[in-house]
Order: structure tokens, then sequence, then C-alpha cells
């Protein structure tokens, strides 16, 4: 399954089946890998959560 990220800001890109060109507005969620690749400029996209370690049951007790 494909990670979706969010956008931080409006983008251009081409939808690759119609050849179209998409707004893509912020907060929008991109899950097709093609689409993604367009959109290279960091800024972009809107930061990651901080990914949470796993915690064993000894520090969650």
């Amino acid at each position: 399954m494909p990670t979706a990220r969010t956008l931080a800001s409006a983008v251009f890109v081409v939808d690759p089946k119609t050849h179209e060109s998409l707004l893509l507005r912020p907060g929008a969620e991109v899950t097709d890998p093609a689409i993604a690749e367009q959109i290279t400029h960091p800024d972009a996209w809107a930061p990651e959560p901080p990914r949470r370690s796993r915690s064993t049951k000894a520090e969650t007790s």
C-alpha cells in the first residue's frame, strides 16, 4: 500500500493517465507514486510526524 504524504503548499502536476495539468492544494494527500515523484521541492511537503519507537513492556510500566 502506498504511503500518503500531505502537501504544505500548492503544486501543479501532470496526471499520468490523462496528461492534464492538476492543481493540488495544501492539505491534499498524495498516494499515487507517479504524482509524488513529480513534486521534487522538499518544502512542498508537510513535515512528517516523528516516528514513535516501539516501547518495551518494561518502558511502559
